[in-house]
């Protein structure tokens, strides 16, 4: 009896000391954060790295590829991982860095050089290569005792776990490039991609204590989702209204890299997408209106326009733009009935994202009941 007694003590205090870590990595992780976001708004700005607020008036000049900021605290910590919980994770961090890393470098490019759009998506295949790579050469046939960076049977609400093995192997890579482009052609306003982010990634955390709770192994999902949520809800303070520091590709393209790793190794893959639904819908909806794929760029007819600032209001109001040949966007969805301020906007684009990851949940719901 003695000898039991202390084996559940030290379970316990092995689940009590992840806990702690978890407090650990959403404290760090907000704090260096913020630091580094703050600093970053001022030295890009005075580099000359910097874009031009269309949405404003006077369209100001404000710091670019502010996600640099929080691409480097992922790095940290998921590297941290790798050693703090080595027993059990330190594959699934090792693959993490790895994959925030390349997308992160991919976009650094895409900031300073303009990647084509055809280019970019074809790019956020590679990170995935880790991630498959190493599936292969530790447990190409999914045993149980093996390891399980994904597991190729997702769970469906009211039905439960279904083997999808051959298609999951094509769904790894196909996740990181549209959940990552998903969350590329949402950052357009000031705030849009930390507040509508925000949700999913707190749905993720959500999800994954469910999950860990009913003895399915989520916790390295757990972790990304606090450090995401950490991270985003940081970089928000700068980057709200008026900005002062934009996220640029570098940060929203990692963004969605995360989010896929959040539905990966969290086994939260239907959940994810319906919390992400918005951002999938709003980018398949631009690639059909356009009739392929293009940068923004190379697109001659905005979604919106800026209306001139009256006398008597104090923000610029965004309305839709009439011609047939410019894309379809929830931004110009939005303001399809009457024009509205850049905040109006960002706030309605954050109650889709509630109600969309509000249906997550309920999904999540639906799974546990059948599991």
């Amino acid at each position: 009896m003695l000898f039991n007694t202390d084996i559940s003590l030290n379970v316990v205090e092995m689940d009590l000391m992840e806990w702690i870590w978890l407090i650990i990595i959403f404290v760090f992780s907000f704090a260096t954060t913020f630091f580094i976001t703050w600093f970053l708004s001022k030295y890009f700005l005075k580099k000359g790295i910097y874009g031009h607020d269309v949405h404003k008036a006077d369209k100001p000049k404000v710091a670019e590829m502010g996600g640099v900021g929080f691409v480097i605290v992922m790095l940290i910590v998921t590297f941290s991982c790798i050693f703090i919980f080595r027993e059990d994770y330190w594959q699934h961090f090792t693959v993490a860095t790895l994959v925030i890393l390349i997308v992160g470098a991919i976009g650094v490019w895409d900031d300073l050089k303009a990647l084509g759009a055809i280019v970019k998506p074809f790019l956020l295949l590679i990170p995935s290569i880790p991630i498959i790579i190493w599936q292969l050469v530790e447990n190409p046939s999914f045993a149980n005792d093996g390891l399980l960076l994904f597991d190729p049977t997702p769970y469906l609400p009211l039905i439960g776990q279904v083997r999808i093995t051959i298609i999951y192997w094509i769904l790894v890579p196909f996740a990181i490039t549209v959940l990552s482009n998903a969350t590329n052609m949402i950052d357009v306003m000031n705030g849009s991609t930390p507040v509508t982010m925000l949700a999913v990634s707190g749905t993720g955390i959500i999800a994954t204590l469910v999950f860990y709770f009913k003895g399915i192994v989520t916790f390295p999902g757990m972790v990304l989702s606090i450090l995401l949520f950490s991270c985003l809800f940081a970089f928000f303070w700068f980057n709200k209204y008026p900005a002062k520091i934009f996220c640029g590709d570098t940060g929203s393209l990692t963004v969605g890299a995360v989010i896929a790793l959040v539905a990966i190794f969290g086994r939260i893959e239907i959940i994810i997408i319906v919390a992400m639904m918005p951002q999938i819908m709003n980018s398949f909806q631009i690639i059909h209106s356009i009739r392929g794929f293009r940068e923004r760029r190379e697109i001659k007819e905005r979604p919106t326009k800026v209306l001139e600032l009256s006398e008597k209001e104090k923000e610029t109001k965004v309305a839709a733009n009439p011609n047939e040949k410019a894309p379809l966007t929830l931004t110009r969805w939005l303001v399809s009935k009457q024009p509205l301020s850049e905040k109006e906007i960002v706030l309605s684009m954050g109650l889709v994202s509630l109600v969309s990851s509000f249906l997550a949940l309920v999904t999540m719901i639906l799974i546990v009941v059948s599991i």
